[in-house]
């Protein structure tokens, strides 16, 4: 195999320099904890990757600031580079349930319990036994929990790197708390564990890494070899290690550092420089004092992209940014760029945050008062989603998950508490049923963790002391002045989109804020919902932000994105690249600044069809300008994604605008949505883009009759009547804006899911279809098909449990139903009463279906 000596040089100066285009090709990178999935990008179906083309920098060589002898270098080996994909990878199919395999716990990040761990997985392979192996997108929660999963054991190789691991952690409180299988393989003779991981380890069988007494050991465990063993065409498909590439320091002689500032030189001393699987780490010294240096490259073909995280130990920071490249070897940094000191004000909160699920709200009061009366500041946020992860961002000191059946199915607890997890907020759990034993993506969260068994509300006076306790390590230092608050967004929603292989494809915020150095948002794409976490800093003289963020796609992978903030009047704009594994790309976002009008929570909702797309675009971004939060639907008419509409788009609007034409009145799904926006009794803001005598004597027609119309059809009047559209949105958002303030707080009591009903006509009973129905916040929504046909609901109903709404069948008649909820402990309900139209009359019935598992038949303690 070919190998080639290196050389390299490291070069920083103040300006972005020139490039000039060549033909090789390499990765942007970004200074964020490594992605560890072999994800293909955001992983759009049907799609095939393609390489990152990137200009190679050309900077003169004479100011070299680190310079590395190739004899003092490991050769590199040109045939392991990390490649780009060159087309998507095959999916990896989920075994049956009896097939088992070996799950291997061990330091990821260190380079000698990689070896030892390739070596037994290679052992293993070669007899063909199965070896657990991650499916493409799963993030660290999801690996750990397929991998545990079908684990038939797991293997464990101790040591200092693993114990200091939280990935480990987790991993292997998650195996304890399953009672999976679990032998201890002594890779270090002098090395003991301690803490969690010692008295995981305690009880358990221990075996030297000889493959004889290691299967040995397994057949005395009682393993079954048998379900291990691959089936005919099931192949093992272990990742290839990367290769050590440098290490060493000044004092050594191998290493000589300087860096540039306004045309002046100064000297940086390094105790030890490593480059090594893709990781840059180091400590030294310079004139500013003490530092330490971690980052991240990549290689491909020779050439790559660096970044370096210069941190002085109680200062500032730097971020050093470059090209490497191996024809000599050599690195140039062609940006660096001063990281302001974190102000006074800080991103922690001071207060317990409870998190809850709809049917544990009573439960979720009665332990916020608790915690009160103990002196302890704790907050019980209402039940939307976005509220709960602004709350958790810039609240919260530590989060308290109230652990049952209903709260591990429920997808608001499964976004907030997975952001936490992502935000690094402590997290003490509460067991709100028993029996009980949390699973899947709560089990991994949670695992490890002590928790107190609070079930019912007579549980609380006994059993508080015990969460206090465990609440105290958190909260002891805690300022209980409220904390100050530095927010340039205030949980607003943000709209923008990313591009792959040439394509646009939209994001959409519900919830995106920015305070205190911090970003949090939750919202969703094509491929799925997800949460972001990360942070904005100033630049050095410049009134644009740098920054960077993390987003955690609820269940899948994770992309990383990056670049710079600039703003105008009435928006930030967030522009740069995302990264993940070996592809990346641009993207764009427009986040609306925090808004004085108190619009908070409302937006005004475009509804268009699909052929008008530009025009409203057009109309949008003006609103955007006057500072009008809008929601737009960027992909147009909705493309059946009538659940989503209805949710965010319908229920937020404080008005919703209506672009008329003739082909939006033959729309089956712009019917359902202005028709769903009137039975709520929306402000709907009629815009005649044709003649509306084409179109009067249709379901459209009879919607607008009676309201007050703006005709957009002479694009010469086009300013002037963007004035009058934003002055009668304005009114809207104050009269709704009042009005919402006004509104009692009733109790979210589904968030939405499966539903089933029947209603009954001379002594026949008809079933009734859902797509969504939901109990949000005294609101009843829904729609679905019954034997008349399509149709959507829409009512009310109240914290006593009585409900009416009607049914509105899309282009027919209507029906009302009054009735009362009856609710479970473990969210589902009930609902019972009778229809009405006209004269007829009869009985209902609706209820959730229940997708629960089976009650635990264990408890853990």
């Amino acid at each position: 195999m070919k190998k080639h000596s290196i050389n390299t040089i490291i070069s920083v100066q103040d300006t972005i320099l020139s490039s000039d285009e060549t033909n090789k090709s390499c990765k942007s990178f970004h200074t964020t904890s490594a992605v560890k999935s072999q994800s293909d990008a955001h992983l759009h179906p049907n799609s095939t990757s393609t390489s990152i083309k990137n200009n190679r920098q050309q900077v003169p060589v004479s100011d070299p600031t680190i310079a590395l002898p190739s004899n003092q270098i490991t050769s590199h080996d040109s045939d392991v580079t990390m490649k780009v994909l060159e087309t998507k990878p095959e999916k990896v199919t989920v075994p049956p349930e009896e097939k088992k395999h070996i799950f291997f716990a061990y330091a990821e990040q260190d380079e000698s319990d990689i070896k030892v761990a390739e070596t037994l997985k290679d052992y293993f392979v070669q007899r063909r036994l199965r070896v657990y192996h991650p499916r493409e997108n799963e993030d660290i929660n999801t690996k750990i929990a397929n991998g545990i999963k079908n684990a038939a054991v797991v293997l464990v190789l101790p040591s200092h790197s693993l114990q200091i691991s939280k990935t480990g952690s987790k991993l292997l409180n998650y195996a304890d708390q399953t009672k999976t299988p679990i032998l201890n393989i002594k890779i270090y003779e002098n090395f003991q564990p301690k803490d969690w991981l010692g008295a995981i380890l305690a009880p358990t069988k221990s075996v030297s890494t000889d493959f004889n007494e290691l299967m040995k050991s397994l057949m005395s465990m009682g393993i079954k070899t048998n379900n291990l063993v691959l089936e005919r065409d099931e192949k093992n498909e272990p990742q290839p290690i990367a290769k050590q590439l440098f290490h060493g320091g000044t004092g050594s002689g191998n290493v000589t550092a300087t860096y540039y500032y306004s045309g002046q030189e100064f000297q940086m001393e390094f105790e030890f420089l490593g480059l090594e699987q893709g990781k840059v780490f180091g400590q030294g010294d310079d004139k500013f004092g003490a530092f330490t240096v971690t980052g991240e490259y990549n290689l491909e073909d020779g050439y790559g992209d660096i970044n370096m995280h210069k941190q002085y130990v109680g200062q500032h920071s730097v971020i050093y940014r470059g090209k490497i490249s191996f024809e000599e070897i050599t690195l140039y940094a062609t940006k660096m760029e001063k990281v302001p000191s974190p102000k006074a004000l800080r991103r922690q909160g001071n207060k317990v945050m409870i998190s809850y699920c709809p049917c544990q709200y009573d439960l979720a009061q009665k332990i916020t008062e608790g915690l009160i009366s103990k002196g302890i500041p704790t907050i019980c946020p209402p039940l939307r989603m976005y509220e709960m992860i602004k709350i958790a961002t810039e609240e919260a000191k530590v989060i308290v998950p109230l652990m049952s059946e209903a709260y591990e199915a429920s997808n608001m607890s499964k976004y907030v508490l997975s952001y936490a997890d992502e935000a690094g907020i402590p997290i003490v759990p509460v067991k709100a049923q028993y029996p009980y034993s949390q699973s899947g993506w709560l089990g991994v969260i949670c695992a490890g963790a002590l928790y107190t068994k609070i079930a019912v509300e007579n549980d609380i006076e006994k059993r508080l002391d015990n969460l206090v306790a465990q609440l105290h390590p958190y909260i002891n230092d805690s300022v209980h002045e409220g904390q100050l608050i530095d927010s340039l967004v205030d949980g607003t929603l943000a709209q923008g989109y990313y591009i792959q292989w040439g394509e646009k494809f939209d994001m959409k915020f519900d919830m995106f804020a920015m305070s205190n150095g911090y970003i949090s948002g939750q919202g969703e794409d094509l491929i799925g919902g997800f949460v972001i976490n990360g942070k904005y800093t100033c630049l050095l003289d410049e009134e644009d932000f740098e920054f960077e963020f993390k987003k955690h796609y609820i269940g899948q992978h994770d992309v990383e994105y990056s670049g710079i903030i600039t703003q105008n009047e009435s928006q930030f704009f967030f522009d740069g690249n995302w990264y993940i594994d070996n592809l990346s790309d641009n993207f764009h976002l427009e986040v609306p600044r925090k808004q004085s009008s108190g619009h908070k929570g409302l937006h005004i909702m475009l509804s268009y069809e699909w052929n008008n797309q530009e025009l409203v675009k057009r109309v949008a971004d003006m609103l955007k300008q006057r500072n009008i939060p809008i929601w737009f639907d960027v992909a147009g008419d909705m493309k059946g994604n009538i659940n989503t509409a209805m949710a965010n788009g319908v229920e937020g609007a404080a008005a919703v605008i209506s672009f008329d034409t003739v082909a939006y009145s033959k729309s089956i799904n712009c019917q359902k949505e202005l028709t769903y926006a009137s039975q709520l009794k929306k402000n709907i803001v009629p815009v005649l883009l044709e003649n509306d005598t084409e179109f009067q004597n249709t379901w459209l027609g009879m919607i607008i009759a009676s309201l007050n119309k703006i005709n957009m059809q002479d694009d010469n009047q086009f300013y002037s009547t963007i004035d009058t559209l934003v002055q009668r949105l304005n009114e809207f958002l104050e009269e709704k804006n009042d009005e919402e303030s006004h509104r009692s707080e009733v109790i979210t009591r589904f968030e939405g899911g499966a539903v089933e009903g029947k209603y009954y006509y001379c002594n026949q009973a008809f079933d009734m279809f859902f797509d969504f129905f939901s109990l949000r916040e005294g609101r009843v929504s829904g729609q679905g098909n019954d034997t008349i046909g399509p149709f959507t609901m829409a009512g009310n109903y109240d914290n006593e449990g009585n409900v009416s709404f009607t049914k509105q069948y899309v282009g027919q008649h209507a029906v009302e139903y009054d009735g009362n909820i009856y609710c479970d402990n473990l969210g589902g309900f009930q609902i019972k009463g009778n229809w009405s139209s006209g004269n007829l009359t009869d009985e209902f019935y609706l209820e959730s279906v229940n997708a629960s598992k089976p009650d635990a038949s264990t408890e853990n303690t």
